[in-house]
């Protein structure tokens, strides 16, 4: 488990990663409007965690939802 904390910098995966989610079941497939971030360095606007139990983080200016495997800190 990655300790990533609101406030902080991340890079988002780059679009290998992104892409390989695709096949993903489509409740852990990334959105459209996701890929385009792909590599992209942003922060941490905030976290909740799934009732699956995943940590998943808003990114600042990114849409969406993004599981801890898809952002590293920076």
């Amino acid at each position: 488990m990655k300790q990533i904390h609101v406030g902080s910098r991340v890079r988002i995966a780059d679009g290998t990663i992104l892409n390989a989610a695709l096949r993903c079941p489509v409740e852990r497939r990334p959105e459209p409007a996701q890929m385009l971030w792909a590599g992209r360095d942003t922060s941490v606007s905030g976290y909740q965690r799934s009732a699956g139990g995943r940590s998943l983080y808003a990114l600042q200016g990114a849409p969406g939802l993004w599981p801890e495997e898809w952002v590293d800190p920076i």
